[in-house]
C-alpha cells in the first residue's frame, strides 16, 4: 500500500491528496476536536473512507458516526478489568496500548480528574495486562499544583516497579478550551501558548512547585530512567511478566539485520555494551522466545536515551 503523510500541524490537505487516497486515516487529541470535525466532513465530502484513532476517537467515539472505522490504540487502566475484552485485543493482533497513568500519587489523580486511575493497585493492573500479552506503554505527567520535589523520585519508582519500558513523561502544560487553561487565566499563572509538545521539557504556565526545580527535576528523571542501567533492569521486569501467544517460528530478514546492526552498535560500540549482552543472555536462559522483543527494546532505549539527552 502506498501512504502519504500530511501534519496538518505544519501542512494543508489539499484537494488533490484527497483525490489520491482510497481511505484517509487521522489521529487526533480531545483539543482538536473541531479540526477533526472539520477535516472529516471534507473526507465525507470527497466520498472517502475514513478510519480515526488516538486519544478524541478512543474516549469519544459516539459522538462521531460519520466515521467509518475506529482504532482504538489508546485505553484506560480499567482495561485489566475486563479479562474477556483483553483476551479479545490479543486474539484480534493487538500487541501493545498505550495507558495515561499520569501519576501515581492520589492529589495529582483528583486534580486531572482520573477517576478510572484513583484508588486501585495501579502496578499489579499494568502486570495483568502484561502476563495477558499485552505491552503496556505509559504517559506520566509531573507539574501539578499537589506535586513537590518528591515527585520526580515516585514516579522513577514506579516506571521501575511497573516494568514499562516506553514511559511518555511530560511536563504538565495548559491547553486553550480546557478547565486548567481556564483556572490557570483566572489566576494569572499563564506564561503564554503551549509548545504542542509535551516532551519538550517546557511548560507554559507558572507551577506551584517553581519553575525551574520542576524543570530541573523533570530533566533529571528523563535521564534516570532512560540511563542503561535502569532502562535494562525495567525491560527485565517487562519480560518476566509479558506472556504472547504463540507464534510460529518465521525467519525475518529484516529482524536479523536489525539484530546485526544493534549488536554492532549497542553491543561493540555503545557504553551500554555490558547491559545489552547481558539482557540478550538472560532472554536466551529465561525467556528465549522473547529474544526478538528484546532486541527492539533494546533499540528503543537507544532512541529514548537521544530523546533523554536532547533536553539537555
Amino acid at each position: 500500500w502506498e501512504k502519504r503523510l500530511i501534519d496538518l500541524n505544519v501542512a494543508s490537505l489539499g484537494e488533490a491528496d484527497l483525490a489520491w487516497a482510497d481511505v484517509v486515516f487521522i489521529g487526533g487529541m480531545i483539543a482538536q476536536r473541531e479540526s477533526a470535525r472539520a477535516l472529516i466532513a471534507r473526507c465525507r465530502a470527497a466520498g472517502k473512507t475514513v478510519v480515526a484513532g488516538g486519544p478524541l476517537f478512543t474516549s469519544e467515539h459516539a459522538e462521531f458516526p460519520e466515521v467509518d472505522h475506529f482504532v482504538p490504540n489508546e485505553a484506560s487502566i480499567n482495561l485489566a478489568d475486563d479479562a474477556a475484552l483483553t483476551r479479545q485485543m490479543v486474539a484480534a493482533g493487538f500487541d501493545a496500548v498505550f495507558i495515561g497513568i499520569e501519576t501515581p500519587e492520589e492529589a495529582g489523580l483528583a486534580e486531572c480528574n482520573k477517576r478510572q486511575n484513583r484508588g486501585r493497585d495501579l502496578i499489579a493492573d499494568i502486570k495483568r495486562l502484561q502476563r495477558a500479552g499485552l505491552e503496556v506503554q505509559g504517559g506520566f505527567i509531573v507539574g501539578f499544583d499537589s506535586d513537590t520535589v518528591s515527585i520526580f523520585r515516585r514516579q522513577l519508582e514506579f516506571i521501575q516497579q511497573s516494568g514499562i519500558t516506553t514511559a511518555m513523561v511530560g511536563m504538565l502544560t495548559a491547553l486553550p478550551g480546557t478547565r486548567l487553561f481556564e483556572r490557570l487565566k483566572r489566576e494569572g499563572r499563564l506564561l503564554g501558548p503551549s509548545s504542542g509538545n509535551n516532551g519538550d521539557g517546557t511548560t507554559n504556565f507558572l507551577p506551584r512547585m517553581e519553575l525551574e526545580p520542576l524543570r530541573d527535576g523533570y530533566r533529571e528523571l528523563m535521564a534516570a530512567i532512560y540511563a542503561p542501567g535502569p532502562y535494562y533492569r525495567r525491560v527485565r521486569t517487562f519480560l518476566r511478566e509479558f506472556h504472547p501467544p504463540r507464534l510460529a517460528f518465521r525467519f525475518d530478514v529484516k529482524a536479523l539485520a536489525a539484530f546485526i546492526r544493534s549488536a554492532m552498535s549497542l553491543g561493540v560500540i555503545g557504553r551500554e555494551r555490558f547491559q545489552y549482552w547481558r539482557l540478550l543472555g538472560w532472554t536466551m536462559c529465561r525467556r528465549p522466545r522473547l529474544l526478538q522483543v528484546a532486541v527492539r527494546l533494546a533499540i528503543h532505549g537507544y532512541h529514548f536515551r537521544r530523546c533523554a539527552a536532547a533536553l539537555g
